[in-house]
């Protein structure tokens, strides 16, 4: 009983010394975590002390480009432009007049080749869970200096379109915007600001960026204005079936262009509206009645009030040395000429099949359809009438060797079919505005984490004039007018190269 007992003893004094060193040990472990948490935290303060923040962000996006462009014109009438730009955008059309008919012009071909890098920088804050604010400053910026001229190009940086035309080392805002989530299960999203509404599902694939928020088949623009979103949860407390479609809803509203007048002005008339001139507005709403997260059916309707183009100022002046020689002047100035409507719906599948294959698993592809419509007020693309156009879209984007990627697209669009894709990322001009026909096809290549390099080839064959124009004179898709043939470009091939680092 006794050697029992001092065994009992004895194993509790063991282990109550076992415990007690045990807990020393686990109390010195938890002092040096703590100090190398701490000493972490120092260096990296040191090294980067934005990102010892954690709720503070940063990003940067910079990709070198090398563009080979080539564009060949029908042949038709010849002209000359000599813009103005005082209280209105305005030019002076002169064409040549010979024999008593206008001049005409041989097709020709004109090329380039462009250098440029491009420079994203992005905050973002996380000021809590519900509310988060970001920033995108970008320069893109051709290769040394430039001879682009303003008064040739003076919508080289146009506001919806600055970031995306590489000009010149100027920084500008890209976008500046908050979005607040609030309601049950943070389910309702309000947001304002420059929103970020450039390379859209599905443009956003051969971009090898995330989808914003547009789809990028009708709008492709950088654009100022509010959102609002209803998510998933609440429309899952109306029926347990849009739980399970992933139904949701956002609207949106914006400006194009402010009219009012600055600070200053000679008549002291500082902030308010101009004369003639009204302010382009555009709202919509962007409706997913079922996605998910394989197959999805997205669509996309807007109204675009108060739209602007080039109309004729005044009769054509004549100014002829005999009856048959001599040249014609017409003048042109920026007004407002109608609204516009636009619709599209987008089928996607993000992986083709269940297990069927891993080329399949891993394919993107898309069938977008687009609709438009004009509203005139006098005339509008040429026309005091209604005009309605079309356009459709299919492609994929699928997996190649380790991490890349490579894609085709296919557009065709039909004579009036006209869509807000100014800003879309290629030199030869917006494909999907195409009146006719054009296809890409890219190859990524993924280098090393965080740089990747692609080759990419844009064609587009114009069937009508006007593809991507302003809204009046311009963008008039007859093939001819006034009797003579238009000269125009007939097609457009982009050939790019980049290298691009991302962190």
């Amino acid at each position: 009983m006794k050697k029992i007992l001092l065994s009992t003893i004895g194993i509790g004094l063991l282990f109550a010394q076992t415990n007690a060193d045990l807990t020393q040990k686990v109390n010195k472990l938890e002092k040096q975590v703590s100090e190398l948490q701490q000493l972490t935290l120092t260096n990296q303060s040191k090294v980067n002390p934005v990102s010892a923040n954690s709720h503070l962000f940063w990003g940067l996006d910079i990709r070198t480009s090398y563009d080979v462009i080539s564009k060949k014109t029908t042949g038709g009438m010849a002209y000359t432009v000599n813009p103005t730009m005082q209280t209105n955008p305005q030019f002076m059309m002169t064409v040549p007049i010979v024999g008593g008919h206008p001049a005409t012009v041989d097709a020709k071909t004109y090329t380039g080749q462009v250098f440029s890098n491009r420079v994203i920088l992005t905050g973002m804050y996380e000021a809590s869970d519900n509310l988060k604010g970001t920033v995108k400053i970008e320069a893109n910026k051709m290769f040394g200096a430039n001879y682009i001229s303003p008064m040739n190009s003076p919508f080289a940086d146009f506001d919806w379109v600055t970031n995306e035309t590489p000009t010149n080392d100027t920084v500008r805002l890209k976008e500046a915007y908050f979005n607040y989530h609030f309601g049950p299960e943070n389910a309702l999203m309000f947001s304002a600001g420059r929103r970020p509404s450039t390379e859209g599902f599905p443009a956003n694939l051969r971009e090898d960026d995330a989808a914003e928020s547009p789809l990028g088949h009708i709008i492709n623009m950088e654009f100022d204005g509010f959102s609002f979103e209803i998510g998933n949860p609440i429309w899952a407390k109306l029926s347990d079936k849009f739980l399970d479609w992933g139904t949701w809803f956002k609207f949106c509203l914006g400006r194009g262009a402010s009219s009012e007048n600055g600070k200053w002005t000679l008549n002291g008339q500082d902030y308010t509206k101009q004369a003639n001139v009204d302010q382009p507005d555009l709202g919509g709403f962007f409706f997913v009645p079922y996605d998910d997260g394989q197959y999805s059916l997205k669509t996309e309707t807007a109204w675009a009030f108060h739209m602007v183009g080039f109309k004729p100022s005044g009769a054509p002046v004549m100014d002829l040395n005999s009856s048959y020689d001599g040249t014609m002047s017409q003048g042109f100035n920026m007004a407002t000429v109608g609204n516009f409507f636009l619709e599209n719906v987008v089928l996607s599948a993000n992986g083709i099949g269940d297990g069927i294959s891993d080329f399949l698993d891993n394919t993107t592809a898309f069938a977008s359809f687009a609709y438009t419509e004009t509203r005139p007020k006098g005339s509008m693309l040429g026309s005091t009438e209604k005009k309605s156009g079309h356009s459709i879209w299919v492609g994929a984007d699928m997996p190649s060797f380790g991490d890349d990627r490579f894609g085709l697209s296919f557009v065709k669009g039909s004579k009036y079919f006209r869509s807000y894709s100014y800003g879309e990322d290629t030199l030869a001009g917006s494909m999907t505005a195409v009146r006719g026909h054009a296809y890409d096809a890219y190859y990524t290549h993924h280098i090393i984490p965080h740089l990747t390099a692609q080759v990419r080839y844009t064609y587009i064959k114009y069937d009508n004039p006007g593809s991507d124009s302003f809204f009046g004179a311009m963008g008039n898709p007859d093939t001819v007018q006034n009797g003579t043939p238009v000269n125009y470009v007939k097609t457009a091939k982009d050939l790019r190269l980049y290298v691009r680092y991302r962190f």
